[in-house]
């Protein structure tokens, strides 16, 4: 499912189907325990962006963004130094912890990239067969001890929800894209 990308880097794409289109809304990477994950427009298609979420080996959890002007990257010290949380290592997690949230506004989900646009192996999640509507779609990544996935939270007045287990790494990841009702 995983695709090994440079030097045992795991890379995920994850995409939806909604609307009768398949788009990328979350990229996934694992390497050396050290967990990231990425819209699926960073650094795609404008070339000059990254922002991702990430939770290391070392404990540390946060989220970067940077932009490249000419051909220097330039990083939001400040946003990322108020982001930055000390937590146990990846390694060490006991239960479900959150990695990753973003969402897809009203009416952005057909300016998202098409599958295969980044890098890795695409799995496919089918937000028609679930019955999303055209409004305001969440996104979640978990890490998740393994045999954990029941811990998984619900938030209130979740409506129509898809949950996809990701165990090929340690621990696992948990994609989960849902609308309220």
């Amino acid at each position: 499912m995983f695709s090994a990308g440079r030097s045992g880097e795991f890379v995920l794409c994850v995409a939806l189907r909604h609307l009768g289109a398949e788009r990328e809304v979350v990229v996934l990477k694992e390497k050396e325990n050290n967990f990231y994950a990425f819209p699926p427009y960073a650094k795609k298609p404008l070339g000059n962006s990254d922002s991702h979420m990430s939770w290391h080996k070392s404990g540390e959890r946060h989220a970067v963004s940077r932009i490249c002007s000419g051909r220097k990257w330039t990083k939001d010290a400040r946003a990322q130094a108020e982001s930055t949380v000390r937590m146990k290592p990846p390694s060490e997690l006991k239960g479900v912890a959150p990695l990753y949230h973003s969402g897809i506004f009203l009416d952005g989900f057909l300016e998202l990239p098409q599958v295969g646009t980044n890098a890795g192996h695409s799995i496919l999640l089918d937000a028609d067969r679930a019955n999303f509507r055209d409004d305001y779609i969440i996104i979640r990544v978990y890490l998740v001890e393994p045999g954990a996935e029941d811990r998984v939270p619900i938030f209130p007045d979740t409506g129509p929800r898809i949950l996809h287990m990701v165990k090929q790494t340690a621990p696992w990841l948990a994609v989960e894209v849902y609308q309220q009702t």
